[in-house]
């Protein structure tokens, strides 16, 4: 029922009809997992070359290299050695190895540019322009969005927190249930409540699949 990838978890809605959107590809592994899976077609970004560049193709793969953001134009993204590019500044003692100049387009925009109308699995990696994105999106553009499983940065960039949980509020009042699976913000599911996922599986994700998760971790500390 609850499935997960790369610590992206999502209901087990999909098939080779569902139109899946991957915000922040990195490697490609969920985009062909998702594929391998289901069979469903799936829309990635990945701004960094280095990383586009190693990405195989696949006819029910279409990639591109932008960032989605809260604008179009350009972002400044710096690329670390000890952990994914972002477009924020880097933390003490970090190193910079490389920056670059990547394109930006908003999600109407990406969506308005591959004829993409009703989404069954946004997901969204983009450390931390995530923000920016949806405050740009107008409300309407989440109605026919039936998952989106989203790692939020607050954990790297804790002044965000209080915008993170402003993205939460706003998709519960849009008629999301907003289901944490971690404990840092890491693996946030929120669900469009027309799909009509009763209560029995939501309790039994949040309960079950959550606490199990969190069980079977710290089993694996101790071995």
């Amino acid at each position: 029922m609850i499935d997960n990838i790369l610590g992206h978890s999502f209901f087990q809605k999909l098939d080779e009809n569902s139109i899946v959107v991957d915000l922040g590809a990195n490697k490609g592994i969920f985009a062909h997992s998702i594929i391998q899976r289901y069979g469903s077609r799936v829309f990635s970004v990945e701004p960094v070359p280095s990383l586009a560049q190693g990405i195989d193709g696949h006819p029910r793969l279409t990639l591109l290299p932008w960032a989605v953001s809260g604008s179009a134009g350009t972002m400044r993204i710096n690329v670390y050695a000890d952990r994914c590019a972002s477009g924020f500044g880097p933390h003490t003692a970090e190193t910079v190895v490389q920056t670059l100049d990547a394109d930006t387009v908003t999600l109407a925009e990406f969506r308005r540019r591959n004829g993409i109308s009703r989404i069954n699995l946004l997901k969204i990696d983009i450390e931390g322009a995530e923000l920016d994105m949806f405050a740009a999106a107008a409300d309407a553009e989440f109605a026919d969005i039936d998952q989106i499983t989203i790692e939020f940065h607050d954990f790297l960039y804790p002044d965000t927190r209080p915008a993170v949980e402003a993205v939460k509020q706003r998709l519960r009042n849009l008629g999301f249930y907003v289901m944490p699976f971690s404990l840092d913000n890491t693996d946030v599911l929120f669900v469009n409540r027309r799909m009509g996922i009763g209560w029995p599986d939501r309790l039994w994700a949040r309960t079950a699949v959550k606490y199990g998760r969190g069980i079977r971790r710290r089993l694996q500390r101790l071995v």
